[in-house]
Formats: structure tokens, C-alpha cells, sequence
């Protein structure tokens, strides 16, 4: 007797948990089963009650949100003290990038993932501020060679103090 949003919502939940296969799967129930042909939310199981008993189509907004909200949380995630890029990636996403999320912090970030390798990361602060990243990659720099950055090997988080408007750009040393 689920509701459409459900999965979309069950789709941030894993993706939270960092459950990308499962997150995915709930994501295409959900646009599969639970959407028209023009991507319209209609809540109830448009295929006939394979994955709810409910079959009606009232449209509404809140699946959709959600289901966008489970494509971010899949992408970047910074709920905890750090930002933590393809936290809930699905195994099958080898190619994949995003660009200007926005962070806890005000910051908006973009990353890039070749052959299911994080490549670079590009950080944009709008506010100026601490930026906390737990990093991708085992080596790195940065374009910006003479930023200061401070980083722990407790928690491979990578820590550097930002201005307004400053960006830069940390790429993977491949090592």
C-alpha cells in the first residue's frame, strides 16, 4: 500500500546510509511506476499495483522533490562536520559529474568521476569560511599552489580556510 513518494523518499534514506544499488533501484520504481510519460508525479502504481495497491493518479509535487533530493544526497552529501563527494554511488555510475551544489557552509561544489575514479573536485565558497572535505583520493593537489590547507589522516578530511568568492580546484594525483 505504498505511495509513490515513498520510494523517492526510501531513495534519499539509502542514499543517507550510503546505500547507492539500493537508492537507484528505489529511483526507478519510482519513475517507472509512479510517474506519467510527461514525469508527472501521479502517486498511485501506474503499472497496475506491481509495487502498490493504489492505482489512482492525483498529481503532486512531493515525489518529485524527493526524488531530486535522492539524486543530491547520492551526488554530495554534507550533513556531518565535512562535505563527502559520491557518497552513495551506484557500482553500475562509472562516468558521472555534477555541478554547483550547494553545501552546509555556502559552498558550491563540482566534481568529476572517470572509470569510477573521482578525478577533480572544484570548490566555489560564496560566503568565505572553513571547507571540510573528506577526500576521494590518496593523493592530490591543488591548483592553487600557494593555498595553505591542513590535512588529518585520522578522518582523510582535507581542511582549508576560504575567502568570499574564492575557488579553487583539487585533482587527483592518481597514486
Amino acid at each position: 500500500a505504498w505511495c509513490g513518494y515513498s520510494f523517492s523518499w526510501m531513495a534519499s534514506l539509502y542514499a543517507r546510509a550510503k546505500e547507492g544499488d539500493s537508492a537507484a533501484k528505489m529511483l526507478q520504481i519510482f519513475s517507472t511506476n509512479f510517474c506519467s510519460i510527461n514525469s508527472f508525479h501521479l502517486n498511485g502504481d501506474q503499472k497496475g499495483g506491481q509495487y502498490s495497491n493504489f492505482t489512482y493518479r492525483p498529481f503532486t509535487l512531493e515525489g518529485n522533490f524527493a526524488f531530486a533530493k535522492g539524486i543530491q544526497e547520492m551526488l554530495i552529501q554534507s550533513h556531518k562536520e565535512f562535505i563527502e563527494i559520491f557518497p552513495a554511488i551506484p557500482s553500475s555510475w562509472k562516468d558521472i559529474s555534477f555541478k554547483d551544489l550547494r553545501t552546509q557552509g555556502a559552498f558550491l561544489v563540482s566534481a568529476k568521476k572517470e572509470n569510477g575514479v573521482v578525478d577533480q573536485i572544484k570548490i566555489v565558497s560564496e560566503k568565505g569560511g572553513v571547507f571540510h572535505l573528506k577526500m576521494p583520493f590518496k593523493t592530490f593537489y591543488i591548483t592553487n599552489t600557494s593555498k595553505k590547507y591542513v590535512f588529518h589522516k585520522a578522518g582523510n578530511i582535507l581542511e582549508i580556510n576560504m575567502k568570499p568568492y574564492e575557488s579553487l580546484i583539487i585533482k587527483n594525483g592518481y597514486e
